[in-house]
């Protein structure tokens, strides 16, 4: 069972702050500022359409709240971060959920462990100011060391695609299809594997540094885990794939060299648009009737066709459809963060090549040059 009394542990990280404090929210005052901080972030800077919770005070809850841990970062007395761990039985999870992250398939890895526990770690939100620093990695390492102690394997999530790179560089996988959750758009499943070890070390996740210091690894569900959804699996992981492999992949798609087809990319060398890609890309798979876009959520993203055809079911007259490989469709959330005009659709089995805004202010680091050179094209485009 887990300890709700769990010890509140402090960091000191590299940034501005001197400290930050990763703690457990215990008493009532506690949760209702963690319940603030979500709306705060999700409601009143995001503009989602949250159906749970208490608009008139302000406030986003719902029924799995009331028996999760519930983390938060502080700085001081303020909350800049937080995130929810649900630790639980087949029979403790809604059962939209199961269906959601199909944790029957895993519970079908162990034939005598009726009683196995999975984590489902959601609402992991980090204040705009706080964004880039240590506090990320600080309160999903605590959800990690959490289910090691509870000796959990399999961690479970769900994200929209704009964060699909900053999940596995964590160490998570894609393995089922996507979804639409309610007022957070179009989402996929993803997993943790506590034991992952050859994986964490493969992609540098920085849970390596807590992981290869367990005293015990259980390789048989990792390998049940890989057999049955990672060898053969159509997700191009955005960690594993190589810089070449990436453009390879492209080429082959868009039919042409991804500097032919993608307008951003007409002012790169090929070997500009290759770093770029591959620290800022990551391939998504959509289904036949899977909404990519919602008009007047805000884009986190900037999303390019590779195969497949789209429709916009907000312009009808002429139809609107998006059928060009290497077009680009949906608001620019790559250089800013702009609202969506268009419910766009999947009308075919569809890939779709994900520029993450979340990512490009790294690279805008690392890579001044280039990322000028993409700024300058994104304004002359949406001029």
């Amino acid at each position: 069972m887990i300890n709700k009394d769990q010890k509140t542990m402090s960091y000191t990280t590299g940034t501005s702050e001197s400290s930050i404090k990763i703690g457990i929210a215990i008493t009532p005052e506690e949760k209702r500022e963690i319940y603030h901080f979500r709306y705060q972030t999700y409601v009143e800077e995001m503009s989602k359409h949250i159906e749970e919770g208490d608009y008139a005070n302000k406030l986003l809850y719902d029924e799995l709240d009331e028996w999760a841990l519930l983390l938060y970062a502080k700085v001081g007395s303020v909350i800049i971060a937080t995130e929810r761990i649900n630790i639980g039985t087949l029979a403790d999870f809604p059962r939209k959920v199961i269906d959601i992250l199909s944790l029957d398939e895993f519970q079908n890895c162990y034939i005598n462990h009726n009683d196995q526990k999975f984590a489902y770690i959601t609402k992991l939100m980090v204040a705009p100011s706080h964004r880039g620093s240590p506090v990320l990695y600080l309160l999903m390492a605590e959800c990690y060391e959490i289910c090691c102690r509870n000796q959990i394997q399999f961690g479970f999530g769900i994200c929209n695609f704009y964060l699909l790179r900053l999940y596995e560089q964590m160490g998570f996988h894609r393995y089922c299809k996507n979804f639409v959750y309610p007022g957070h758009g179009l989402a996929i499943p993803i997993v943790l594997l506590a034991d992952d070890i050859q994986h964490f070390r493969i992609i540098r996740s920085p849970l390596l540094r807590i992981a290869r210091k367990k005293a015990t690894i259980n390789t048989q569900e990792v390998e049940w885990f890989h057999d049955k959804f990672t060898r053969n699996s159509q997700f191009i992981n955005s960690q594993t794939v190589t810089e070449k492999e990436l453009w390879s992949i492209l080429c082959q798609g868009l039919n042409c060299p991804p500097t032919e087809s993608i307008a951003l990319l007409h002012q790169l060398t090929d070997a500009e648009a290759k770093k770029f890609l591959h620290s800022c890309g990551t391939l998504a798979h959509c289904y036949a009737g899977d909404m990519i876009t919602n008009q007047g959520n805000i884009s986190y993203s900037y999303n390019i066709l590779i195969s497949g055809k789209l429709k916009s079911l907000t312009f009808h007259y002429p139809i609107k459809e998006y059928t060009l490989p290497g077009q680009n469709f949906g608001a620019n959330g790559l250089t800013e963060h702009n609202k969506n005009i268009e419910d766009i659709a999947a009308v075919t089995s569809t890939q779709i090549l994900v520029l993450s805004g979340m990512a490009f202010p790294r690279f805008f680091h690392s890579h001044p040059d280039i990322a000028h050179k993409i700024i300058q094209t994104m304004r002359s485009l949406t001029q």
